[in-house]
């Protein structure tokens, strides 16, 4: 039964990011939406997109040898299972797959029933994500402020239906405490944290589908915060309404830098100090 780590949650969360740093692991491999690929129609659509190997997918040394070995081959589960193998193959070592398929519910619960999954749930904070998505759509930011509450909740209460126990990460977590948070998924995905984690260019994943993030050399160089949200109008207006959702973003996004109380907060924290100070005064 081979392994797969899937990224959930909402899209523009930093998914394409973390698949590729997670891919600098030596035997593990992202794919992006692999979902999306295992699908004839949805996968030619992207053939021309350039890969995160630097070439485009109809030329990658994994992806252009799909079609072909598909062929004959209907079954969800046994594409996976020939996509592993050509992996293993190709890179002569047991591999790990990294799935960001996202928010695809009856696909995951396929994936449950016939792989080892590890599940990782990503959120970005909302006033930043919402922001994001209204300025690449030119929709209101209030209306993405309550999809981000309904969407999460959504996924929150499909996992509960599912018994699945998800590692909650934050984007802004990551951002801003790269090496902790990827010696914490390391730790929840049974893999060996490295060093090459916190650089996601010297990915080994093949990613054609997805955040462009994957071809841009500033973005895909190490974790950078998008603060563009800090500078809204729009966001401080809506303060009040976000002011509410504290208790999410405790929970979605800060989880693993946020001890209790905001006094704790790692790094700037009261409890970080006292190690400090026990340690070396």
């Amino acid at each position: 039964m081979s392994k797969i780590i899937y990224i959930a949650g909402l899209g523009h969360s930093g998914s394409t990011l973390l698949d590729m740093s997670l891919g600098t692991l030596p035997g593990v491999i992202g794919l992006g939406e692999l979902k999306t690929i295992l699908d004839d129609r949805t996968r030619s659509n992207h053939y021309t997109s350039f890969c995160s190997c630097g070439k485009k997918a109809a030329e990658c040394e994994i992806w252009s040898r799909v079609p072909d070995l598909f062929s004959g081959i209907s079954s969800r589960v046994e594409r996976i299972e020939a996509i592993h193998a050509l992996l293993e193959k190709s890179y002569g070592r047991p591999i790990v797959m990294v799935d960001a398929s996202k928010n695809s519910y009856s696909y995951l619960g396929e994936l449950l029933r016939t792989h080892d999954v590890k599940v990782i749930f990503l959120t970005r904070d909302v006033r930043s994500w919402s922001y994001s998505r209204h300025l690449s759509t030119g929709r209101p930011v209030v209306y993405f402020v309550l999809r981000w509450v309904l969407e999460n909740h959504k996924l929150r209460r499909r996992f509960r239906k599912m018994g699945i126990d998800p590692m909650w990460t934050g984007y802004e977590e990551l951002s801003l405490y790269p090496e902790l948070l990827m010696q914490k998924i390391s730790d929840f995905c049974g893999l060996t944290y490295a060093h090459s984690m916190l650089h996601p260019d010297n990915t080994n994943s093949h990613i054609f589908s997805g955040n462009v993030a994957r071809a841009d050399p500033e973005k895909r160089s190490g974790w950078k915060y998008d603060a563009r949200w800090m500078l809204s109008g729009r966001i401080l207006l809506l303060s009040p309404l976000i002011v509410s959702l504290l208790r999410l973003h405790k929970k979605y996004v800060y989880s693993n830098v946020l001890h209790g109380a905001m006094k704790h907060f790692y790094l700037f924290g009261t409890a970080r100090k006292k190690e400090l100070d026990k340690k070396f005064n």
